[in-house]
Parts: structure tokens; sequence; C-alpha cells
């Protein structure tokens, strides 16, 4: 009976502790005392809170890559209100000129250059600019009139997702401290490889049927993954972008 393997080195940083814990949970469920396993399971479970303070750096890089995602939109939907705004203006027809006026002297109150400010300034006065206009009923009408409500609404939703967002991102960094992943990932590849080593020493050693049931639940887990980290091989051969997917979904446990 062998140990169905894969290669670690295929995971990203952002799904490496999640497989890594998950997989010390099965060989904890089958008492690795008994199995003579104890030494190297527990310099495996000793790496814990280092996948644990890895896992929060992670979340905390991924939020700051959809943090500047949804700067842009925001960024995207000010400038694209201010030229509609601005085009209309020009309009020889008042029920176009005049409410466009009623949004650009709003939009001049609070700073045509909202997104040139950092994420704190422009978050707060993006507050304070849609809070005015939904103070005024005039200015909820002009934006109807020129048909901006809908960009207005999703401008106002992006900066409240953006505010929790970056909020979360702040405490998932506080909470972690910075860590070296590549570091822990190669000192937790050689805890990996000695289990596997153990498990198949032990197996010679004391016979393979007290092994048969950690080893299927191993290979079920490990198999999953190899054959989803194959296919990704297969992807990124065939010249396709893997680096936007999403990460593995985990496998059952």
């Amino acid at each position: 009976m062998k140990i169905i393997k894969f290669k670690l080195g295929g995971l990203w940083h952002s799904e490496y502790p999640l497989v890594i814990k998950r997989l010390t949970a099965i060989i904890a469920r089958f008492n690795p005392e008994a199995l003579h396993l104890q030494r190297a399971y527990s310099v495996l479970a000793a790496f814990g809170p280092q996948l644990d303070q890895m896992e929060k750096q992670e979340l905390a890089d991924a939020d700051s890559t959809r943090l500047s995602e949804l700067d842009q939109v925001r960024d995207t939907l000010f400038s694209v209100t201010l030229a509609v705004a601005s085009a209309f203006k020009r309009a020889p027809v008042r029920e176009y000129s005049e409410p466009a006026l009623v949004i650009l002297a709003l939009l001049k109150k609070h700073g045509h250059d909202i997104p040139a400010a950092n994420y704190t300034a422009e978050t707060k006065r993006l507050y304070d600019l849609c809070a005015n206009f939904r103070r005024q009923p005039e200015a909820l009408d002009a934006l109807g009139c020129l048909s901006l409500r809908p960009l207005f609404e999703h401008l106002e939703s992006a900066n409240v997702e953006f505010d929790k967002l970056f909020m979360l991102r702040h405490e998932n960094r506080a909470s972690a401290g910075r860590v070296d992943s590549r570091v822990i990932r190669a000192e937790c590849d050689k805890a990996i490889t000695a289990v596997w080593n153990a498990i198949e020493f032990c197996m010679v050693e004391y016979g393979e049927d007290a092994y048969t049931d950690l080893v299927n639940a191993i290979n079920r887990y490990n198999a999953y993954y190899k054959q989803q980290l194959a296919a990704r091989a297969t992807r990124r051969k065939a010249k396709e972008n893997v680096s936007g997917e999403k990460p593995i979904s985990p496998a059952e446990v």
C-alpha cells in the first residue's frame, strides 16, 4: 500500500495553510501515538500557529487586491458622472442643461479631485457627497433626469463596500503580522515528507493492516489535490491565465 502524493509546490500561498491543516486533522483522527507516528505528527502539528498567521496574511493580501479594484470602480463612476454632467451642461435644451448644473454644483462643492485622494480621504469625501445628494430631492431628481441615478447608486454602494473591506484588511493585518510564507512552506514540506516516510516505515515494521484506514483517508484527500493541480498545470501549459482563477475548493475531510 502506497501513499498518493502531490506536488505541494503547486499550491498557492492562499491554498496551502488550509490544505495542510486539514491533512494534519486527518492524521490526528487515527491516533498517531498508537500507530507509532507521534514524533513525526507532532512536528507537523506544531506548524499550526504559523499556518494560521500565513492564512491571515494571505487574506489581507487578497483584500488589498480587491480594494484596488473597488477603488478603480469608485474613481471611474465618479469621473463618468462628472463627464456626463459636463457634457449635458452644454446642451441647448434646458431640461438637460439645468439638471446638469445642479449636479455639477454639488460635485464642485466636494471637489473634482476626489479620485486623486488617498483611500481614507476619498472614502470620507464620497460619503459626504452621497449624503449631500440624498438630503436634496432636487439633486436626486437631476440625476434621474440625466439617467445618472444608477451610476450614483453604484458609486454609493462601491464606497460602502470599500470602507468595510478596508477595515477588515486592517484587522487581518493587525492580527497576523508579517511572516515569510516561503520559509514556512519549506519547513512544513519537510515535516509532511517525514510523516509520509514514517507511515511507510511503520507499515513495513508493524504490518499494513493497522494503517489501512489512515492511508485510505490520506489517499482520498491527496488524490483530489493531485487531480486539481494537474488540471491547473494543463491549463497553464495551454497558455491560460490561471492566476485569475479562484483557489481550489477545499477537499472534504
